[in-house]
Parts: C-alpha cells; sequence; structure tokens
C-alpha cells in the first residue's frame, strides 16, 4: 500500500521542518506503509524518533536534530498510522466496532505502532535504537521498551504519560486540542487551525506563527486525514494504565516534563519517573507542549547527557 499522492512543495516551507517530505517506503507485515526518513552520521548510534498525537515525522525541530546529529547521532523518523505518508485506516469514531465498555475500538493500538517502529528497525538492518518519544510517542516509546527490551538501548520520554487517569490531564483551555477535528479540505484553514493550536497547547510566550505554518503547510501536503487523531487517540484509551507495566522497564530512561505543559499535566511526567526503575525526571519550568526553539538549550542537553551514558 502507498501514502498519499505529495504535491511539490514551495522550498521556502521546508526551512522549518525535519527532513524532506518524502522518505523512503517501508512496508509492514500488515501490508500497511509508512514513511522513514534517515539522518546524521552512517556510523552513529541510532536514535529513533517516535512522534505525537497527529504529528509527522516532518515536525522534529531541525535545530534538535542537527544538535543529535552534531553528537554524531544518527536519527530514524517515522510517520505512525493515520499521519502524512503513514497508512491510512478506515473508520470514523461513529461507525467503528464498540468495545464492551461502549467505546469504539480503534483499528489498531499503541503496541502496534510500537511494533511498526521495531519492523522499521529491522528493515533498515539496526539492532538497537535509543527511543525518543513525544506526548502520544512518549507512550510508543514506553510499549517499545516493554515490548522489545533488546533492541532498546534507552528510553527518554518526554511530555508524556502512564495512561492513568489521574495523572496527565489537559486543562479545560486544552481540552480542545483532543477532541476537534482538524479541518482537512481547505489548506488555508488547516495551516491557521494549527497555529492557534500551538498557541494554545505551546510555551508561553514563545509562540512563533510563521514556523507553525510553515510546519503545517508540509503537512498538509503530505497527507491530513480527517479522523486520524481521533482513531490514534481511541488507540490511547485502549492501553490503558500502564504503571504496573512500566515498573518491567529495563532500559535507563530519562523522563523529560515541562512544568506548565497545559495538555499533559507535569504530573504524568512525575507518574513515568516514579514507575520506571532508576528513570531519571527532569521538569523544565516555563515549558508547555511543544519543542520552541527558544527551549531546546533547555531540553536537549539532557537528551544528549542521557544518551551519552546509556551509551
Amino acid at each position: 500500500m502507498t501514502g498519499p499522492a505529495v504535491p511539490r512543495i514551495d522550498p521556502a516551507d521546508l526551512a522549518h521542518v525535519g527532513g524532506p517530505p518524502i522518505g523512503e517506503a517501508v512496508t509492514l507485515s500488515d501490508g500497511a506503509s509508512t514513511d522513514v526518513h534517515v539522518a546524521g552520521p552512517d556510523d552513529g548510534a541510532v536514535v529513533l524518533l517516535v512522534a505525537g498525537l497527529g504529528q509527522q515525522r516532518t515536525a522534529w525541530p531541525p535545530e534538535a536534530l542537527a544538535a543529535l546529529h552534531d553528537a554524531g547521532y544518527r536519527t530514524v523518523g517515522v510517520d505512525n498510522r493515520d499521519v502524512g505518508r503513514g497508512h491510512v485506516h478506515a473508520g470514523t469514531p461513529f461507525d467503528l466496532p464498540r468495545g464492551a465498555d461502549g467505546w469504539p475500538q480503534a483499528p489498531y493500538s499503541l503496541a502496534r505502532m510500537a511494533a511498526d517502529h521495531v519492523e522499521v528497525l529491522d528493515h533498515l538492518g539496526i539492532d538497537r535504537a535509543h527511543v525518543l518519544g513525544v506526548s502520544m510517542g512518549g507512550m510508543i516509546a514506553q510499549r517499545i521498551a516493554l515490548s522489545f527490551p533488546t533492541r532498546t538501548a534507552s528510553l527518554t520520554s518526554v511530555m508524556s504519560t502512564t495512561g492513568a487517569r489521574r495523572v496527565g490531564q489537559p486543562t479545560e483551555r486544552a481540552k480542545p486540542a483532543l477532541t476537534s477535528v482538524p479541518p482537512h479540505g481547505d489548506r488555508d484553514a488547516y495551516v491557521a487551525y494549527q497555529v492557534e493550536l500551538q498557541a494554545i497547547i505551546g510555551t508561553s510566550g514563545a509562540a512563533d506563527p510563521d514556523r507553525a505554518a510553515a510546519r503545517a503547510r508540509v503537512a498538509f501536503a503530505r497527507g491530513v486525514h480527517e479522523w486520524g487523531s481521533a482513531r490514534q487517540l481511541l488507540a490511547i484509551r485502549g492501553d490503558g494504565d500502564r504503571t504496573a507495566l512500566l515498573g518491567g522497564v529495563s532500559a535507563p530512561t530519562l523522563v523529560l516534563h515541562g512544568e506548565d505543559d497545559p495538555l499533559i499535566d507535569v504530573s504524568g511526567g512525575h507518574a513515568t519517573a516514579a514507575a520506571i526503575p532508576g528513570a531519571r525526571l527532569v521538569t523544565i519550568a516555563g515549558w508547555g507542549h511543544d519543542l520552541p526553539v527558544s527551549h531546546l538549550d533547555r531540553i536537549v542537553p539532557p537528551v544528549l547527557a542521557h544518551l551519552a551514558r546509556a551509551g
């Protein structure tokens, strides 16, 4: 299966994204396909980048990628299911089958998404990788560390949570970011939506509308799918509370979280670190739910130090 058609993109729009819009198509074991981009030194230890809810592999700040590459690491970016050039599943929340609790059941699980990333490593001939995930990507990264311990050189869980409902909850103002359906048929409307979303969930005082708009234009061109984020949210809900399971993580772990995160409260980071044996927790004052350039000098160094300690 191939991803959606990709129109030509103005090169100016690529100034703020992590890699070219079209990478290598990789077919997964269930016949789905994803898009993969590898960058950095050929002989570098690999950092597998796991993106968050509704985010494409092009969403990583190029400055953060450059810091990893300059430190000698090779990065692997992957489109999750239902975003960009990843496989687009069928079914709105209204016509998906219902579980015993009455909720719609996602056509895939976080565990399946974790397996997708390991299959990409298989395709690339990579035995082990440092796994770094943000938000939903942190949850998938946790699943990778749990299900594939020998493939996980280290775990970095960024602005994520355990799945326990008592922690990591959004503020009232941020809740629409999880429940609204992004515009998908009009590029200008989609770009405006993403710029407004970043202003709501992002770091206070660090909004960069031009960068958010450029990233959104690239995302729209690569593929925006009306119910994709809703299906991903159902996968998150279906995964439940991982707190007890996380006691089985054996990889060296860094938990990184903003103290002013409005989408996943910092309590989610505290709970994640408490659940994983030996995990190191770093919280950063003033940081919201984004990766702003203004804060990368505080976000990236702990990650590089963690990767160096893990070896």
